[in-house]
């Protein structure tokens, strides 16, 4: 017979990365969406990245290649303030390799309030998805003490002949 904590393990590894899993897809698919919007706008060599501070500061970070460009990534920055459905704290731009960076007051600024409104309480930081793991472990954990203890409850009492 197997010791249960090999048996548990797995299961407990399984279901962690599942939750990690499922945190990350929204962020990667918004990412996936804005680098083919800039792309495009007749960008190459694209690539968007999602940081996130813990203080809950969002950083959106793009790199791209145009050599005929003259705006200095300011399209690229106006499309991740516009079609970018997650929190925005601040967008870097490396343009040709040269970057540049705006906080959430110089985009507002510059190219008005955001046509998306991403709701705070439904962004998923790294703190809720921890929360969101650590919940789920103790229920767990719970779960498998409770079903061990009546496990051995059964077996302690005996099979019943009267």
């Amino acid at each position: 017979m197997r010791h249960p904590a090999r048996v548990r393990l797995p299961l407990l590894l399984g279901v962690l990365l599942w939750v990690f899993a499922a945190a990350g897809c929204v962020s990667r698919a918004e990412m996936d969406q804005l680098g083919s919007r800039v792309e495009e706008a007749g960008y190459t060599e694209v690539g968007v990245s999602h940081g996130v501070s813990t203080y809950g500061y969002d950083t959106v970070q793009i790199t791209a290649s145009k050599p005929s460009a003259t705006d200095a990534g300011t399209e690229i920055a106006r499309l991740a303030w516009h079609t970018y459905a997650e929190e925005v704290d601040e967008v870097v731009v490396t343009l040709n390799g040269t970057t540049r960076s705006a906080t959430r007051d110089q985009l507002l600024e510059a190219f008005g309030p955001r046509q998306l409104n991403p709701n705070p309480d439904e962004d998923t930081g790294l703190g809720d998805v921890l929360e969101f793991a650590v919940v789920g472990i103790v229920i767990i954990v719970v779960l498998v003490k409770v079903l061990g203890f009546l496990g051995r409850r059964r077996r302690r009492s005996g099979p019943n002949l009267l």
